[in-house]
């Protein structure tokens, strides 16, 4: 799992480039998102780098939130 901040996540239009950008590279992909942070929970198979790849071509650059252990 991946959580990503996307600052320019800012409405339902946004979220669905976002959606498209991740199904190309991966059409099992998984993902919450939560429009007042401006962040993403992914489940993916694919690598993080392909993942922020994806994210920037499609114009939403990414930056990855640190999840705690445990």
């Amino acid at each position: 799992m991946h959580l990503f901040h996307i600052p320019r996540l800012t409405c339902g239009g946004c979220l669905g480039f976002v959606t498209r950008a991740l199904q190309d590279i991966d059409q099992h992909v998984r993902i919450e998102a939560n429009l007042l942070d401006r962040t993403v929970r992914v489940i993916s198979h694919r690598f993080e780098s392909a993942l922020l790849r994806a994210l920037r071509q499609a114009g939403f650059p990414a930056e990855p939130v640190l999840l705690p252990w445990g």
